[in-house]
């Protein structure tokens, strides 16, 4: 009886984990599709981010274009940080190649979250 339990066990958290690696590369696809347009900071809605097909996001305040970025959202890494059910938006700055890691707490139609990692700092956005 407990070989049984046990196996029954270890099928449910093999599923759980293949599941889990499935929805990933999803979840991946969703957010480098919803992520494409003009986006609002939260708390000073004249700094934006304009992300375009062609993975280039372009940072402005106001009307003032501030830089461009090459962008790509990747899972598991993002330079020196990983975590296995992390999502990360890599961006590099075409200008000096400064790359800048990201990890994405959700984008929706409506809202995109991103976590500065070395500050601990939430970044929110609505879309414009």
């Amino acid at each position: 009886m407990k070989n049984i339990i046990f196996h029954s066990v270890l099928l449910i958290i093999s599923f759980s984990c293949k599941a889990q690696i499935q929805m990933q590369p999803t979840q991946i696809n969703q957010y480098e599709t919803n992520i494409i347009g003009i986006w609002a900071l939260e708390s000073d809605t004249d700094y934006k981010l304009e992300f375009l097909t062609t993975g280039v996001c372009k940072e402005y305040q106001g009307s003032e274009l501030l830089t461009t970025y090459s962008f790509s959202i990747q899972n598991n890494s993002c330079e020196d940080y990983s975590a296995s059910d992390s999502i990360y938006l890599k961006w590099i700055d075409n200008d000096d190649l400064a790359v800048t890691c990201f990890e994405i707490g959700n984008v929706t139609e409506d809202t995109l979250s991103l976590m500065i990692i070395d500050k601990g700092k939430m970044l929110l956005f609505n879309r414009q």
